[in-house]
């Protein structure tokens, strides 16, 4: 938005000296000392400085924060006259203790040409929505890192840096203080942590449900791409160790993904090279001989700072309170942020990840009532043999160029080639009381390739005279997949002794395809084009609307001992609509509603072998959402409903042997309607000064409204989905003398949950309670202890299809970081 000069700036000793002087006298004075030398604020080195700022008046909290921080800070006095703050206590660059200072204040701070901050008004122009918390320029608006703070009040995965309030949507975001408090070490991790997320495992991967519906909407950087990664399968998993933030955008998000899933999207967005430098190294150990090191180092890499680059190099190990289960993990990454002009960014990007170890696929097994032995929480029934070695390489490109302060263009491109070798015995599914297991052994060798590009126009301007904010893009994503696996069956016949792991010996793996081959392939081909227009009817109410247009085609082809088989679905100019309505209803709370339209094509087969007709149906959701506690918390609450047709589920009138000849292993059929609805509340932030809170509290109801299948179950849709889901963690640091020790906690409660597919098992609500201790030693030295499972609660933390995982019992994990 466009800025005026500000009237009658003066340095910092001044506004000290105004204010008192106002005080007394009733008038201002004008500018009397010159400024001191400071370090720059966009691309010089800005380490932590530790702060102490009572509450009290923002002016003489001002006033000592430049002291403090040494960084001189200007500003028209009338501005911060009469205003208060909650005051500042901890380690913060000054970017970020400047913005946690003025949080609630309606002022920005933007950097000066002769160093140190402005201080202004956030400005509005007609009709456009009053902006609530302080942003300090030249940050990277969106970024979380050095924010230290669980909220973000601001995100991308909408395309353009928009504030919650502007979604109407639901919208959470992890940000990377949380990921580091709950020391959470992947992606697998996160989304059990997130507001109403449910996890089905099929280790070393699994799958992510959000209000009853299956997650199949990953964007890298803003870059929609389909992860179904294999003609077979997923393991999809990555390393925290490279992203600043996860954002999670929840309902349907046709709009600028074109066909998915009303379950959400997952937005993980890389670390950015930083404008200051820095060197951060840590080391982690704890339980089942489980370690890391990890470098951090970021910085320009000129003398004008319009080069900047970044790497994270991370090692890890772990062992497992399950018998003969390990992991090991190598992670690189490298980015470069070129400034080609004041107005125009190059950004590029290389990740590399190999996660290797032994694993164990299917869990526990329990008879088809549900019941099941007294497995101990060590039992491994699978094979010391069974392994997995994945190699993934991601590449990124995007470059971004702002015409002036209202428009701004956007290419991203993201390419990522994965393989996945893996080796483990499977215990096929029984009928009836067993006496005996049958065991069989797999083979697979995997290999995928995705790439995807978006690219996007973002602007505002006027419409009869009233604001409007117009997006209009397009994107793709192209992915194929070779997968040669292969099975041998009955290799051993486990007896009625099921606590005992397999010894039965490693078969190569040309024994296993000699026995049963099979060359699957699968291609698919997504592209569209998107418009949306935000547009103020008054000055509290936007109207949203936009629509996307939509192509697709896909190819799975199948050959082996099944028989050759091809199948090509395709879809072209499919039209998904969407409206939204938000109205302010004052200077801190908004309402909102909307609609979206659902298409998704189907990857399973009928009996005849081909695909699927595509899902459709509606999502509908309202709610309200707010900046509370003077902004350093938001607040949200959110109704949704959504209906789906055409679901599929398995097929059981067919036999295995026709199935595996016409579909690749299991039919299907699509006559269900399936509804999901429920409400959330969510809030994230300071609530108190010095603790940081995320909190949430999900309620899902889904059922089939018609056609049940016979197989599975008729309560929860696609996922043994708990009704209730409660996520809660806080971390607080201690005021005045004891601000270097912080503690925190948290709880992760989830009602009964219904076993997913056939044979599932019900596993009853349950509560996890974990904490944190944290000690900052020195400006640059800190450690920190985490226990999870406090009370060594025993439970199952996935049941699928008879494949029941033990949640990890009580551990520990102690981490020391070093900051320069």
């Amino acid at each position: 938005m466009r800025r005026t000069p500000l009237p009658n700036a003066f340095t910092l000793r001044s506004l000290v000296l105004a204010l008192s002087l106002s005080a007394a006298h009733g008038m201002l004075p004008p500018p009397a000392y010159a400024q001191p030398a400071t370090p720059q604020t966009d691309s010089g080195h800005q380490a932590q400085i530790d702060f102490s700022i009572p509450a009290g008046s923002l002016g003489t909290a001002i006033g000592q924060f430049g002291l403090q921080a040494g960084i001189p800070i200007r500003a028209d006095a009338e501005l911060i006259q009469g205003l208060t703050t909650s005051g500042l206590e901890g380690r913060y660059t000054p970017t970020a203790g400047l913005q946690r200072l003025l949080s609630g204040s309606r002022l920005e701070a933007i950097p000066s040409p002769q160093g140190g901050f402005i201080l202004q008004s956030i400005r509005t122009q007609a009709g456009m929505q009053t902006l609530d918390t302080i942003t300090v320029r030249g940050s990277g608006s969106a970024t979380t890192e050095g924010t230290q703070s669980y909220m973000s009040d601001t995100i991308s995965i909408g395309k353009g840096d928009r504030t919650l309030r502007e979604i109407p949507q639901a919208v959470s975001v992890i940000t990377r203080q949380r990921i580091e408090d709950q020391n959470i070490t992947d992606i697998h991790e996160a989304l059990q942590n997130a507001p109403g997320v449910t996890l089905i495992s099929n280790e070393p991967g699994g799958h992510a449900y959000s209000r009853g519906f299956f997650i199949d909407s990953y964007q890298f950087d803003g870059v929609p791409l389909e992860r179904q990664l294999y003609a077979r399968g997923s393991s999809f998993n990555s390393d925290m160790a490279i992203y600043d933030r996860v954002e999670i955008l929840r309902g349907a998000q046709g709009l600028f993904e074109g066909a998915g899933n009303p379950s959400g999207s997952i937005n993980l967005v890389r670390k950015r090279p930083t404008h200051e430098r820095q060197a951060i190294l840590s080391t982690t150990i704890g339980s089942w001989d489980t370690g890391s090191v990890q470098a951090d180092l970021g910085g320009p890499l000129n003398a004008n700072g319009t080069v900047r680059g970044r790497l994270v190099a991370h090692y890890g190990k772990a062992n497992s309170f399950r018998d003969y289960l390990n992991a090991r993990e190598r992670t690189l990454y490298a980015a470069l942020d070129i400034d080609l002009g004041p107005a125009t960014t190059l950004g590029l990007g290389f990740s590399s990840e190999k996660p290797y170890g032994r694993m164990d696929w299917q869990g526990l097994p329990n008879y088809p009532d549900g019941s099941m032995p007294d497995y101990g929480r060590s039992t491994n029934l699978s094979t010391p043999w069974s392994r997995r070695s994945k190699a993934q390489d991601t590449y990124y490109l995007d470059l971004g160029h702002r015409f002036n302060e209202d428009w701004a263009f956007k290419l991203s491109t993201v390419k990522v080639d994965e393989f996945n070798d893996q080796k483990y015995l499977l215990r096929r599914y029984r009928t009836g009381t067993p006496t005996s297991i049958h065991g069989d052994v797999y083979y697979f060798d995997m290999h995928s390739s995705t790439v995807g590009a978006d690219a996007y126009l973002d602007g505002k301007t006027t419409l009869f005279g009233r604001a409007l904010r117009l997006t209009a893009g397009a994107n793709f994503s192209h992915q194929s997949s070779k997968d040669l696996w292969g099975w041998k069956r009955d290799i051993e016949l486990f007896g009625s002794d099921y606590f005992g792991v397999s010894t039965i010996p490693e078969p190569s793996a040309a024994e296993i395809l000699a026995a049963n081959r099979m060359d699957d392939g699968y291609r698919s081909r997504k592209h569209g084009m998107y418009m949306a227009a935000d547009y103020a009817l008054t000055d509290r109410l936007n109207m949203i609307l936009g629509g996307r247009l939509s192509s697709f085609n896909q190819t799975y082809t199948s050959d082996g001992a099944w028989g050759l088989s091809e199948t090509n679905a395709s879809i072209s100019n499919e039209f998904t609509a969407f409206a939204g309505l938000s109205h302010a209803l004052d200077a801190q709370w908004s309402v909102y509603g909307n609609y979206a339209e659902i298409f998704l094509p189907q990857s399973q087969r009928d009996v005849t072998g081909a695909f699927l007709t595509p899902i459709t149906g509606r999502n509908y959701e309202v709610g309200i959402k707010g900046d509370i506690l003077e902004g350093r918390a938001l607040a949200s609450f959110a109704l949704f409903r959504t209906e789906q047709h055409n679901i599929a589920f398995e097929d059981d009138a067919v036999s295995e042997t026709v199935a595996n000849v016409q579909c690749g292993g299991t039919c299907y059929r699509s006559s269900a309607t399936v509804r999901s609805q429920g409400f959330e509340a969510e809030i994230n932030g300071e609530v108190l000064r010095g603790m940081q809170l995320s909190a949430s509290y999900t309620y899902t109801s889904v059922k089939y409204l018609g056609d049940t299948p016979a197989v599975g179950y008729n309560i929860s849709a696609n996922t043994g989905l708990p009704r209730h889901i409660l996520r809660l963690w806080a971390n607080y640091r201690l005021p005045g003398e004891w601000h270097r020790l912080s503690v925190g906690g948290g709880m992760n409660v989830q009602s009964r949950a219904a076993g997913f597919g056939y044979n599932g098992r019900i596993q009853g609500g349950y509560t996890v309670l974990n904490a944190r201790l944290a000690y900052q030693f020195t400006p640059a030295f800190s450690a920190a202890l985490n226990i999870d499972n406090l009370t060594d609660k025993r439970y199952f933390s996935s049941t699928s299809y008879s494949h029941n995982f033990y949640g990890a019992p009580r551990n520990w994990m102690l981490t020391l970081r070093y900051q320069m």
